[in-house]
């Protein structure tokens, strides 16, 4: 083959490999209240998270048999009292997952239908632009919901240097997202929380040189943030790799170790340009003109992807 084909076909492989998506980790959020599961049967695919809020009453969330109350092993949350607790479970198996409250069997059970793939209106919340060299370091994060109308109150948001945050507008543990919006988290200030944007006045600002923005599921009962079950998404930025949570974030499939996105210049933001179900520094650009809460820039790209790191994504 002429060293010509070779590059053409290198060419071809890098396309494909931009368009190919890979497995999506989508949410359904289930109520734990009024003595029931809202809702009590939901569809989900192998790696989506199910995730439980607790509003009120001693509940239990345990995997197992529904009619004998025999658990199986798969999770359980332990008694939790407190409304605002949450609890999460990533599918690992296809087929009827069946869930029970042990203080209120038989009447308070439910059931998770896991399909190998093909399961509809999950939520899927994604990072996709992000700016951290802002004066005063007023910096932006930016959310999308890449499925369907979904609720992104109480994740979790974890930025280099400080403790993660969860996502709460005041005392509600609610907080929509539409199928298709964008919610902007401000960094470092102060304002009136809305639909679309949420001021996070404790994070202190993002590295200017360096730096890390991960999202977590909701779960009060296990905090680890090393646990890759746990972890939605992530970006690293800077010249070397190794940012914080970077081993979480490569254990789950969502980054490459070693990987950052290149520096961008001040003024500019970096925005994520690939598809939902897609990860990795390879999706993200410099952005010239910041848009948070707007349509993406991406059709004039001003950092190219190389080869060489489509090689290190998709090794």
């Amino acid at each position: 083959m002429s060293s010509r084909m070779l590059r053409l076909l290198a060419g071809s492989l890098a396309l494909l490999a931009l368009a190919a998506p890979l497995a999506l980790a989508k949410q359904v959020r289930i109520a734990v209240t009024n003595f029931d599961f809202t809702p009590r049967y939901a569809d989900l695919n192998v790696g989506d998270h199910a995730v439980w809020i607790w509003n009120n009453t001693v509940h239990t969330v345990t995997s197992g048999d529904t009619n004998s109350m025999a658990p199986d092993g798969r999770f359980n949350s332990g008694d939790v009292a407190v409304a605002s607790i949450t609890y999460s479970w990533k599918t690992n198996v296809t087929g009827m997952v069946q869930y029970y409250c042990i203080p209120h069997w038989p009447g308070m059970v439910g059931g998770l239908q896991v399909a190998s793939s093909g399961a509809a209106g999950l939520s899927d919340f994604r990072i996709t632009e992000v700016q951290y060299n802002v004066a005063g370091s007023l910096d932006l994060v930016e959310v999308t919901n890449m499925g369907a109308t979904g609720d992104i109150g109480m994740y979790r948001l974890k930025v280099n240097g400080t403790n993660a945050v969860t996502l709460r507008n005041g005392p509600s543990t609610s907080l929509p997202v539409a199928a298709g919006a964008k919610l902007v988290l401000h960094l470092n200030s102060s304002g009136v929380n809305s639909a679309t944007d949420l001021y996070l006045s404790g994070i202190p600002g993002l590295g200017d040189a360096a730096g890390s923005v991960a999202i977590y599921v909701p779960n009060t009962v296990n905090t680890a943030l090393t646990d890759a079950t746990q972890i939605i998404d992530y970006v690293a930025w800077g010249t070397t790799g190794g940012q914080e949570n970077e081993a979480t974030a490569a254990s789950a499939s969502l980054w490459s170790s070693g990987q950052v996105v290149g520096l961008v210049a001040a003024g500019q933001s970096m925005e994520f340009c690939g598809q939902a179900g897609q990860y990795g520094a390879a999706r993200w650009y410099a952005n010239p003109t910041p848009n948070f809460g707007g349509a993406d820039n991406c059709l004039t790209p001003t950092v190219t992807t190389t080869w060489g790191r489509i090689k290190t994504l998709y090794k």
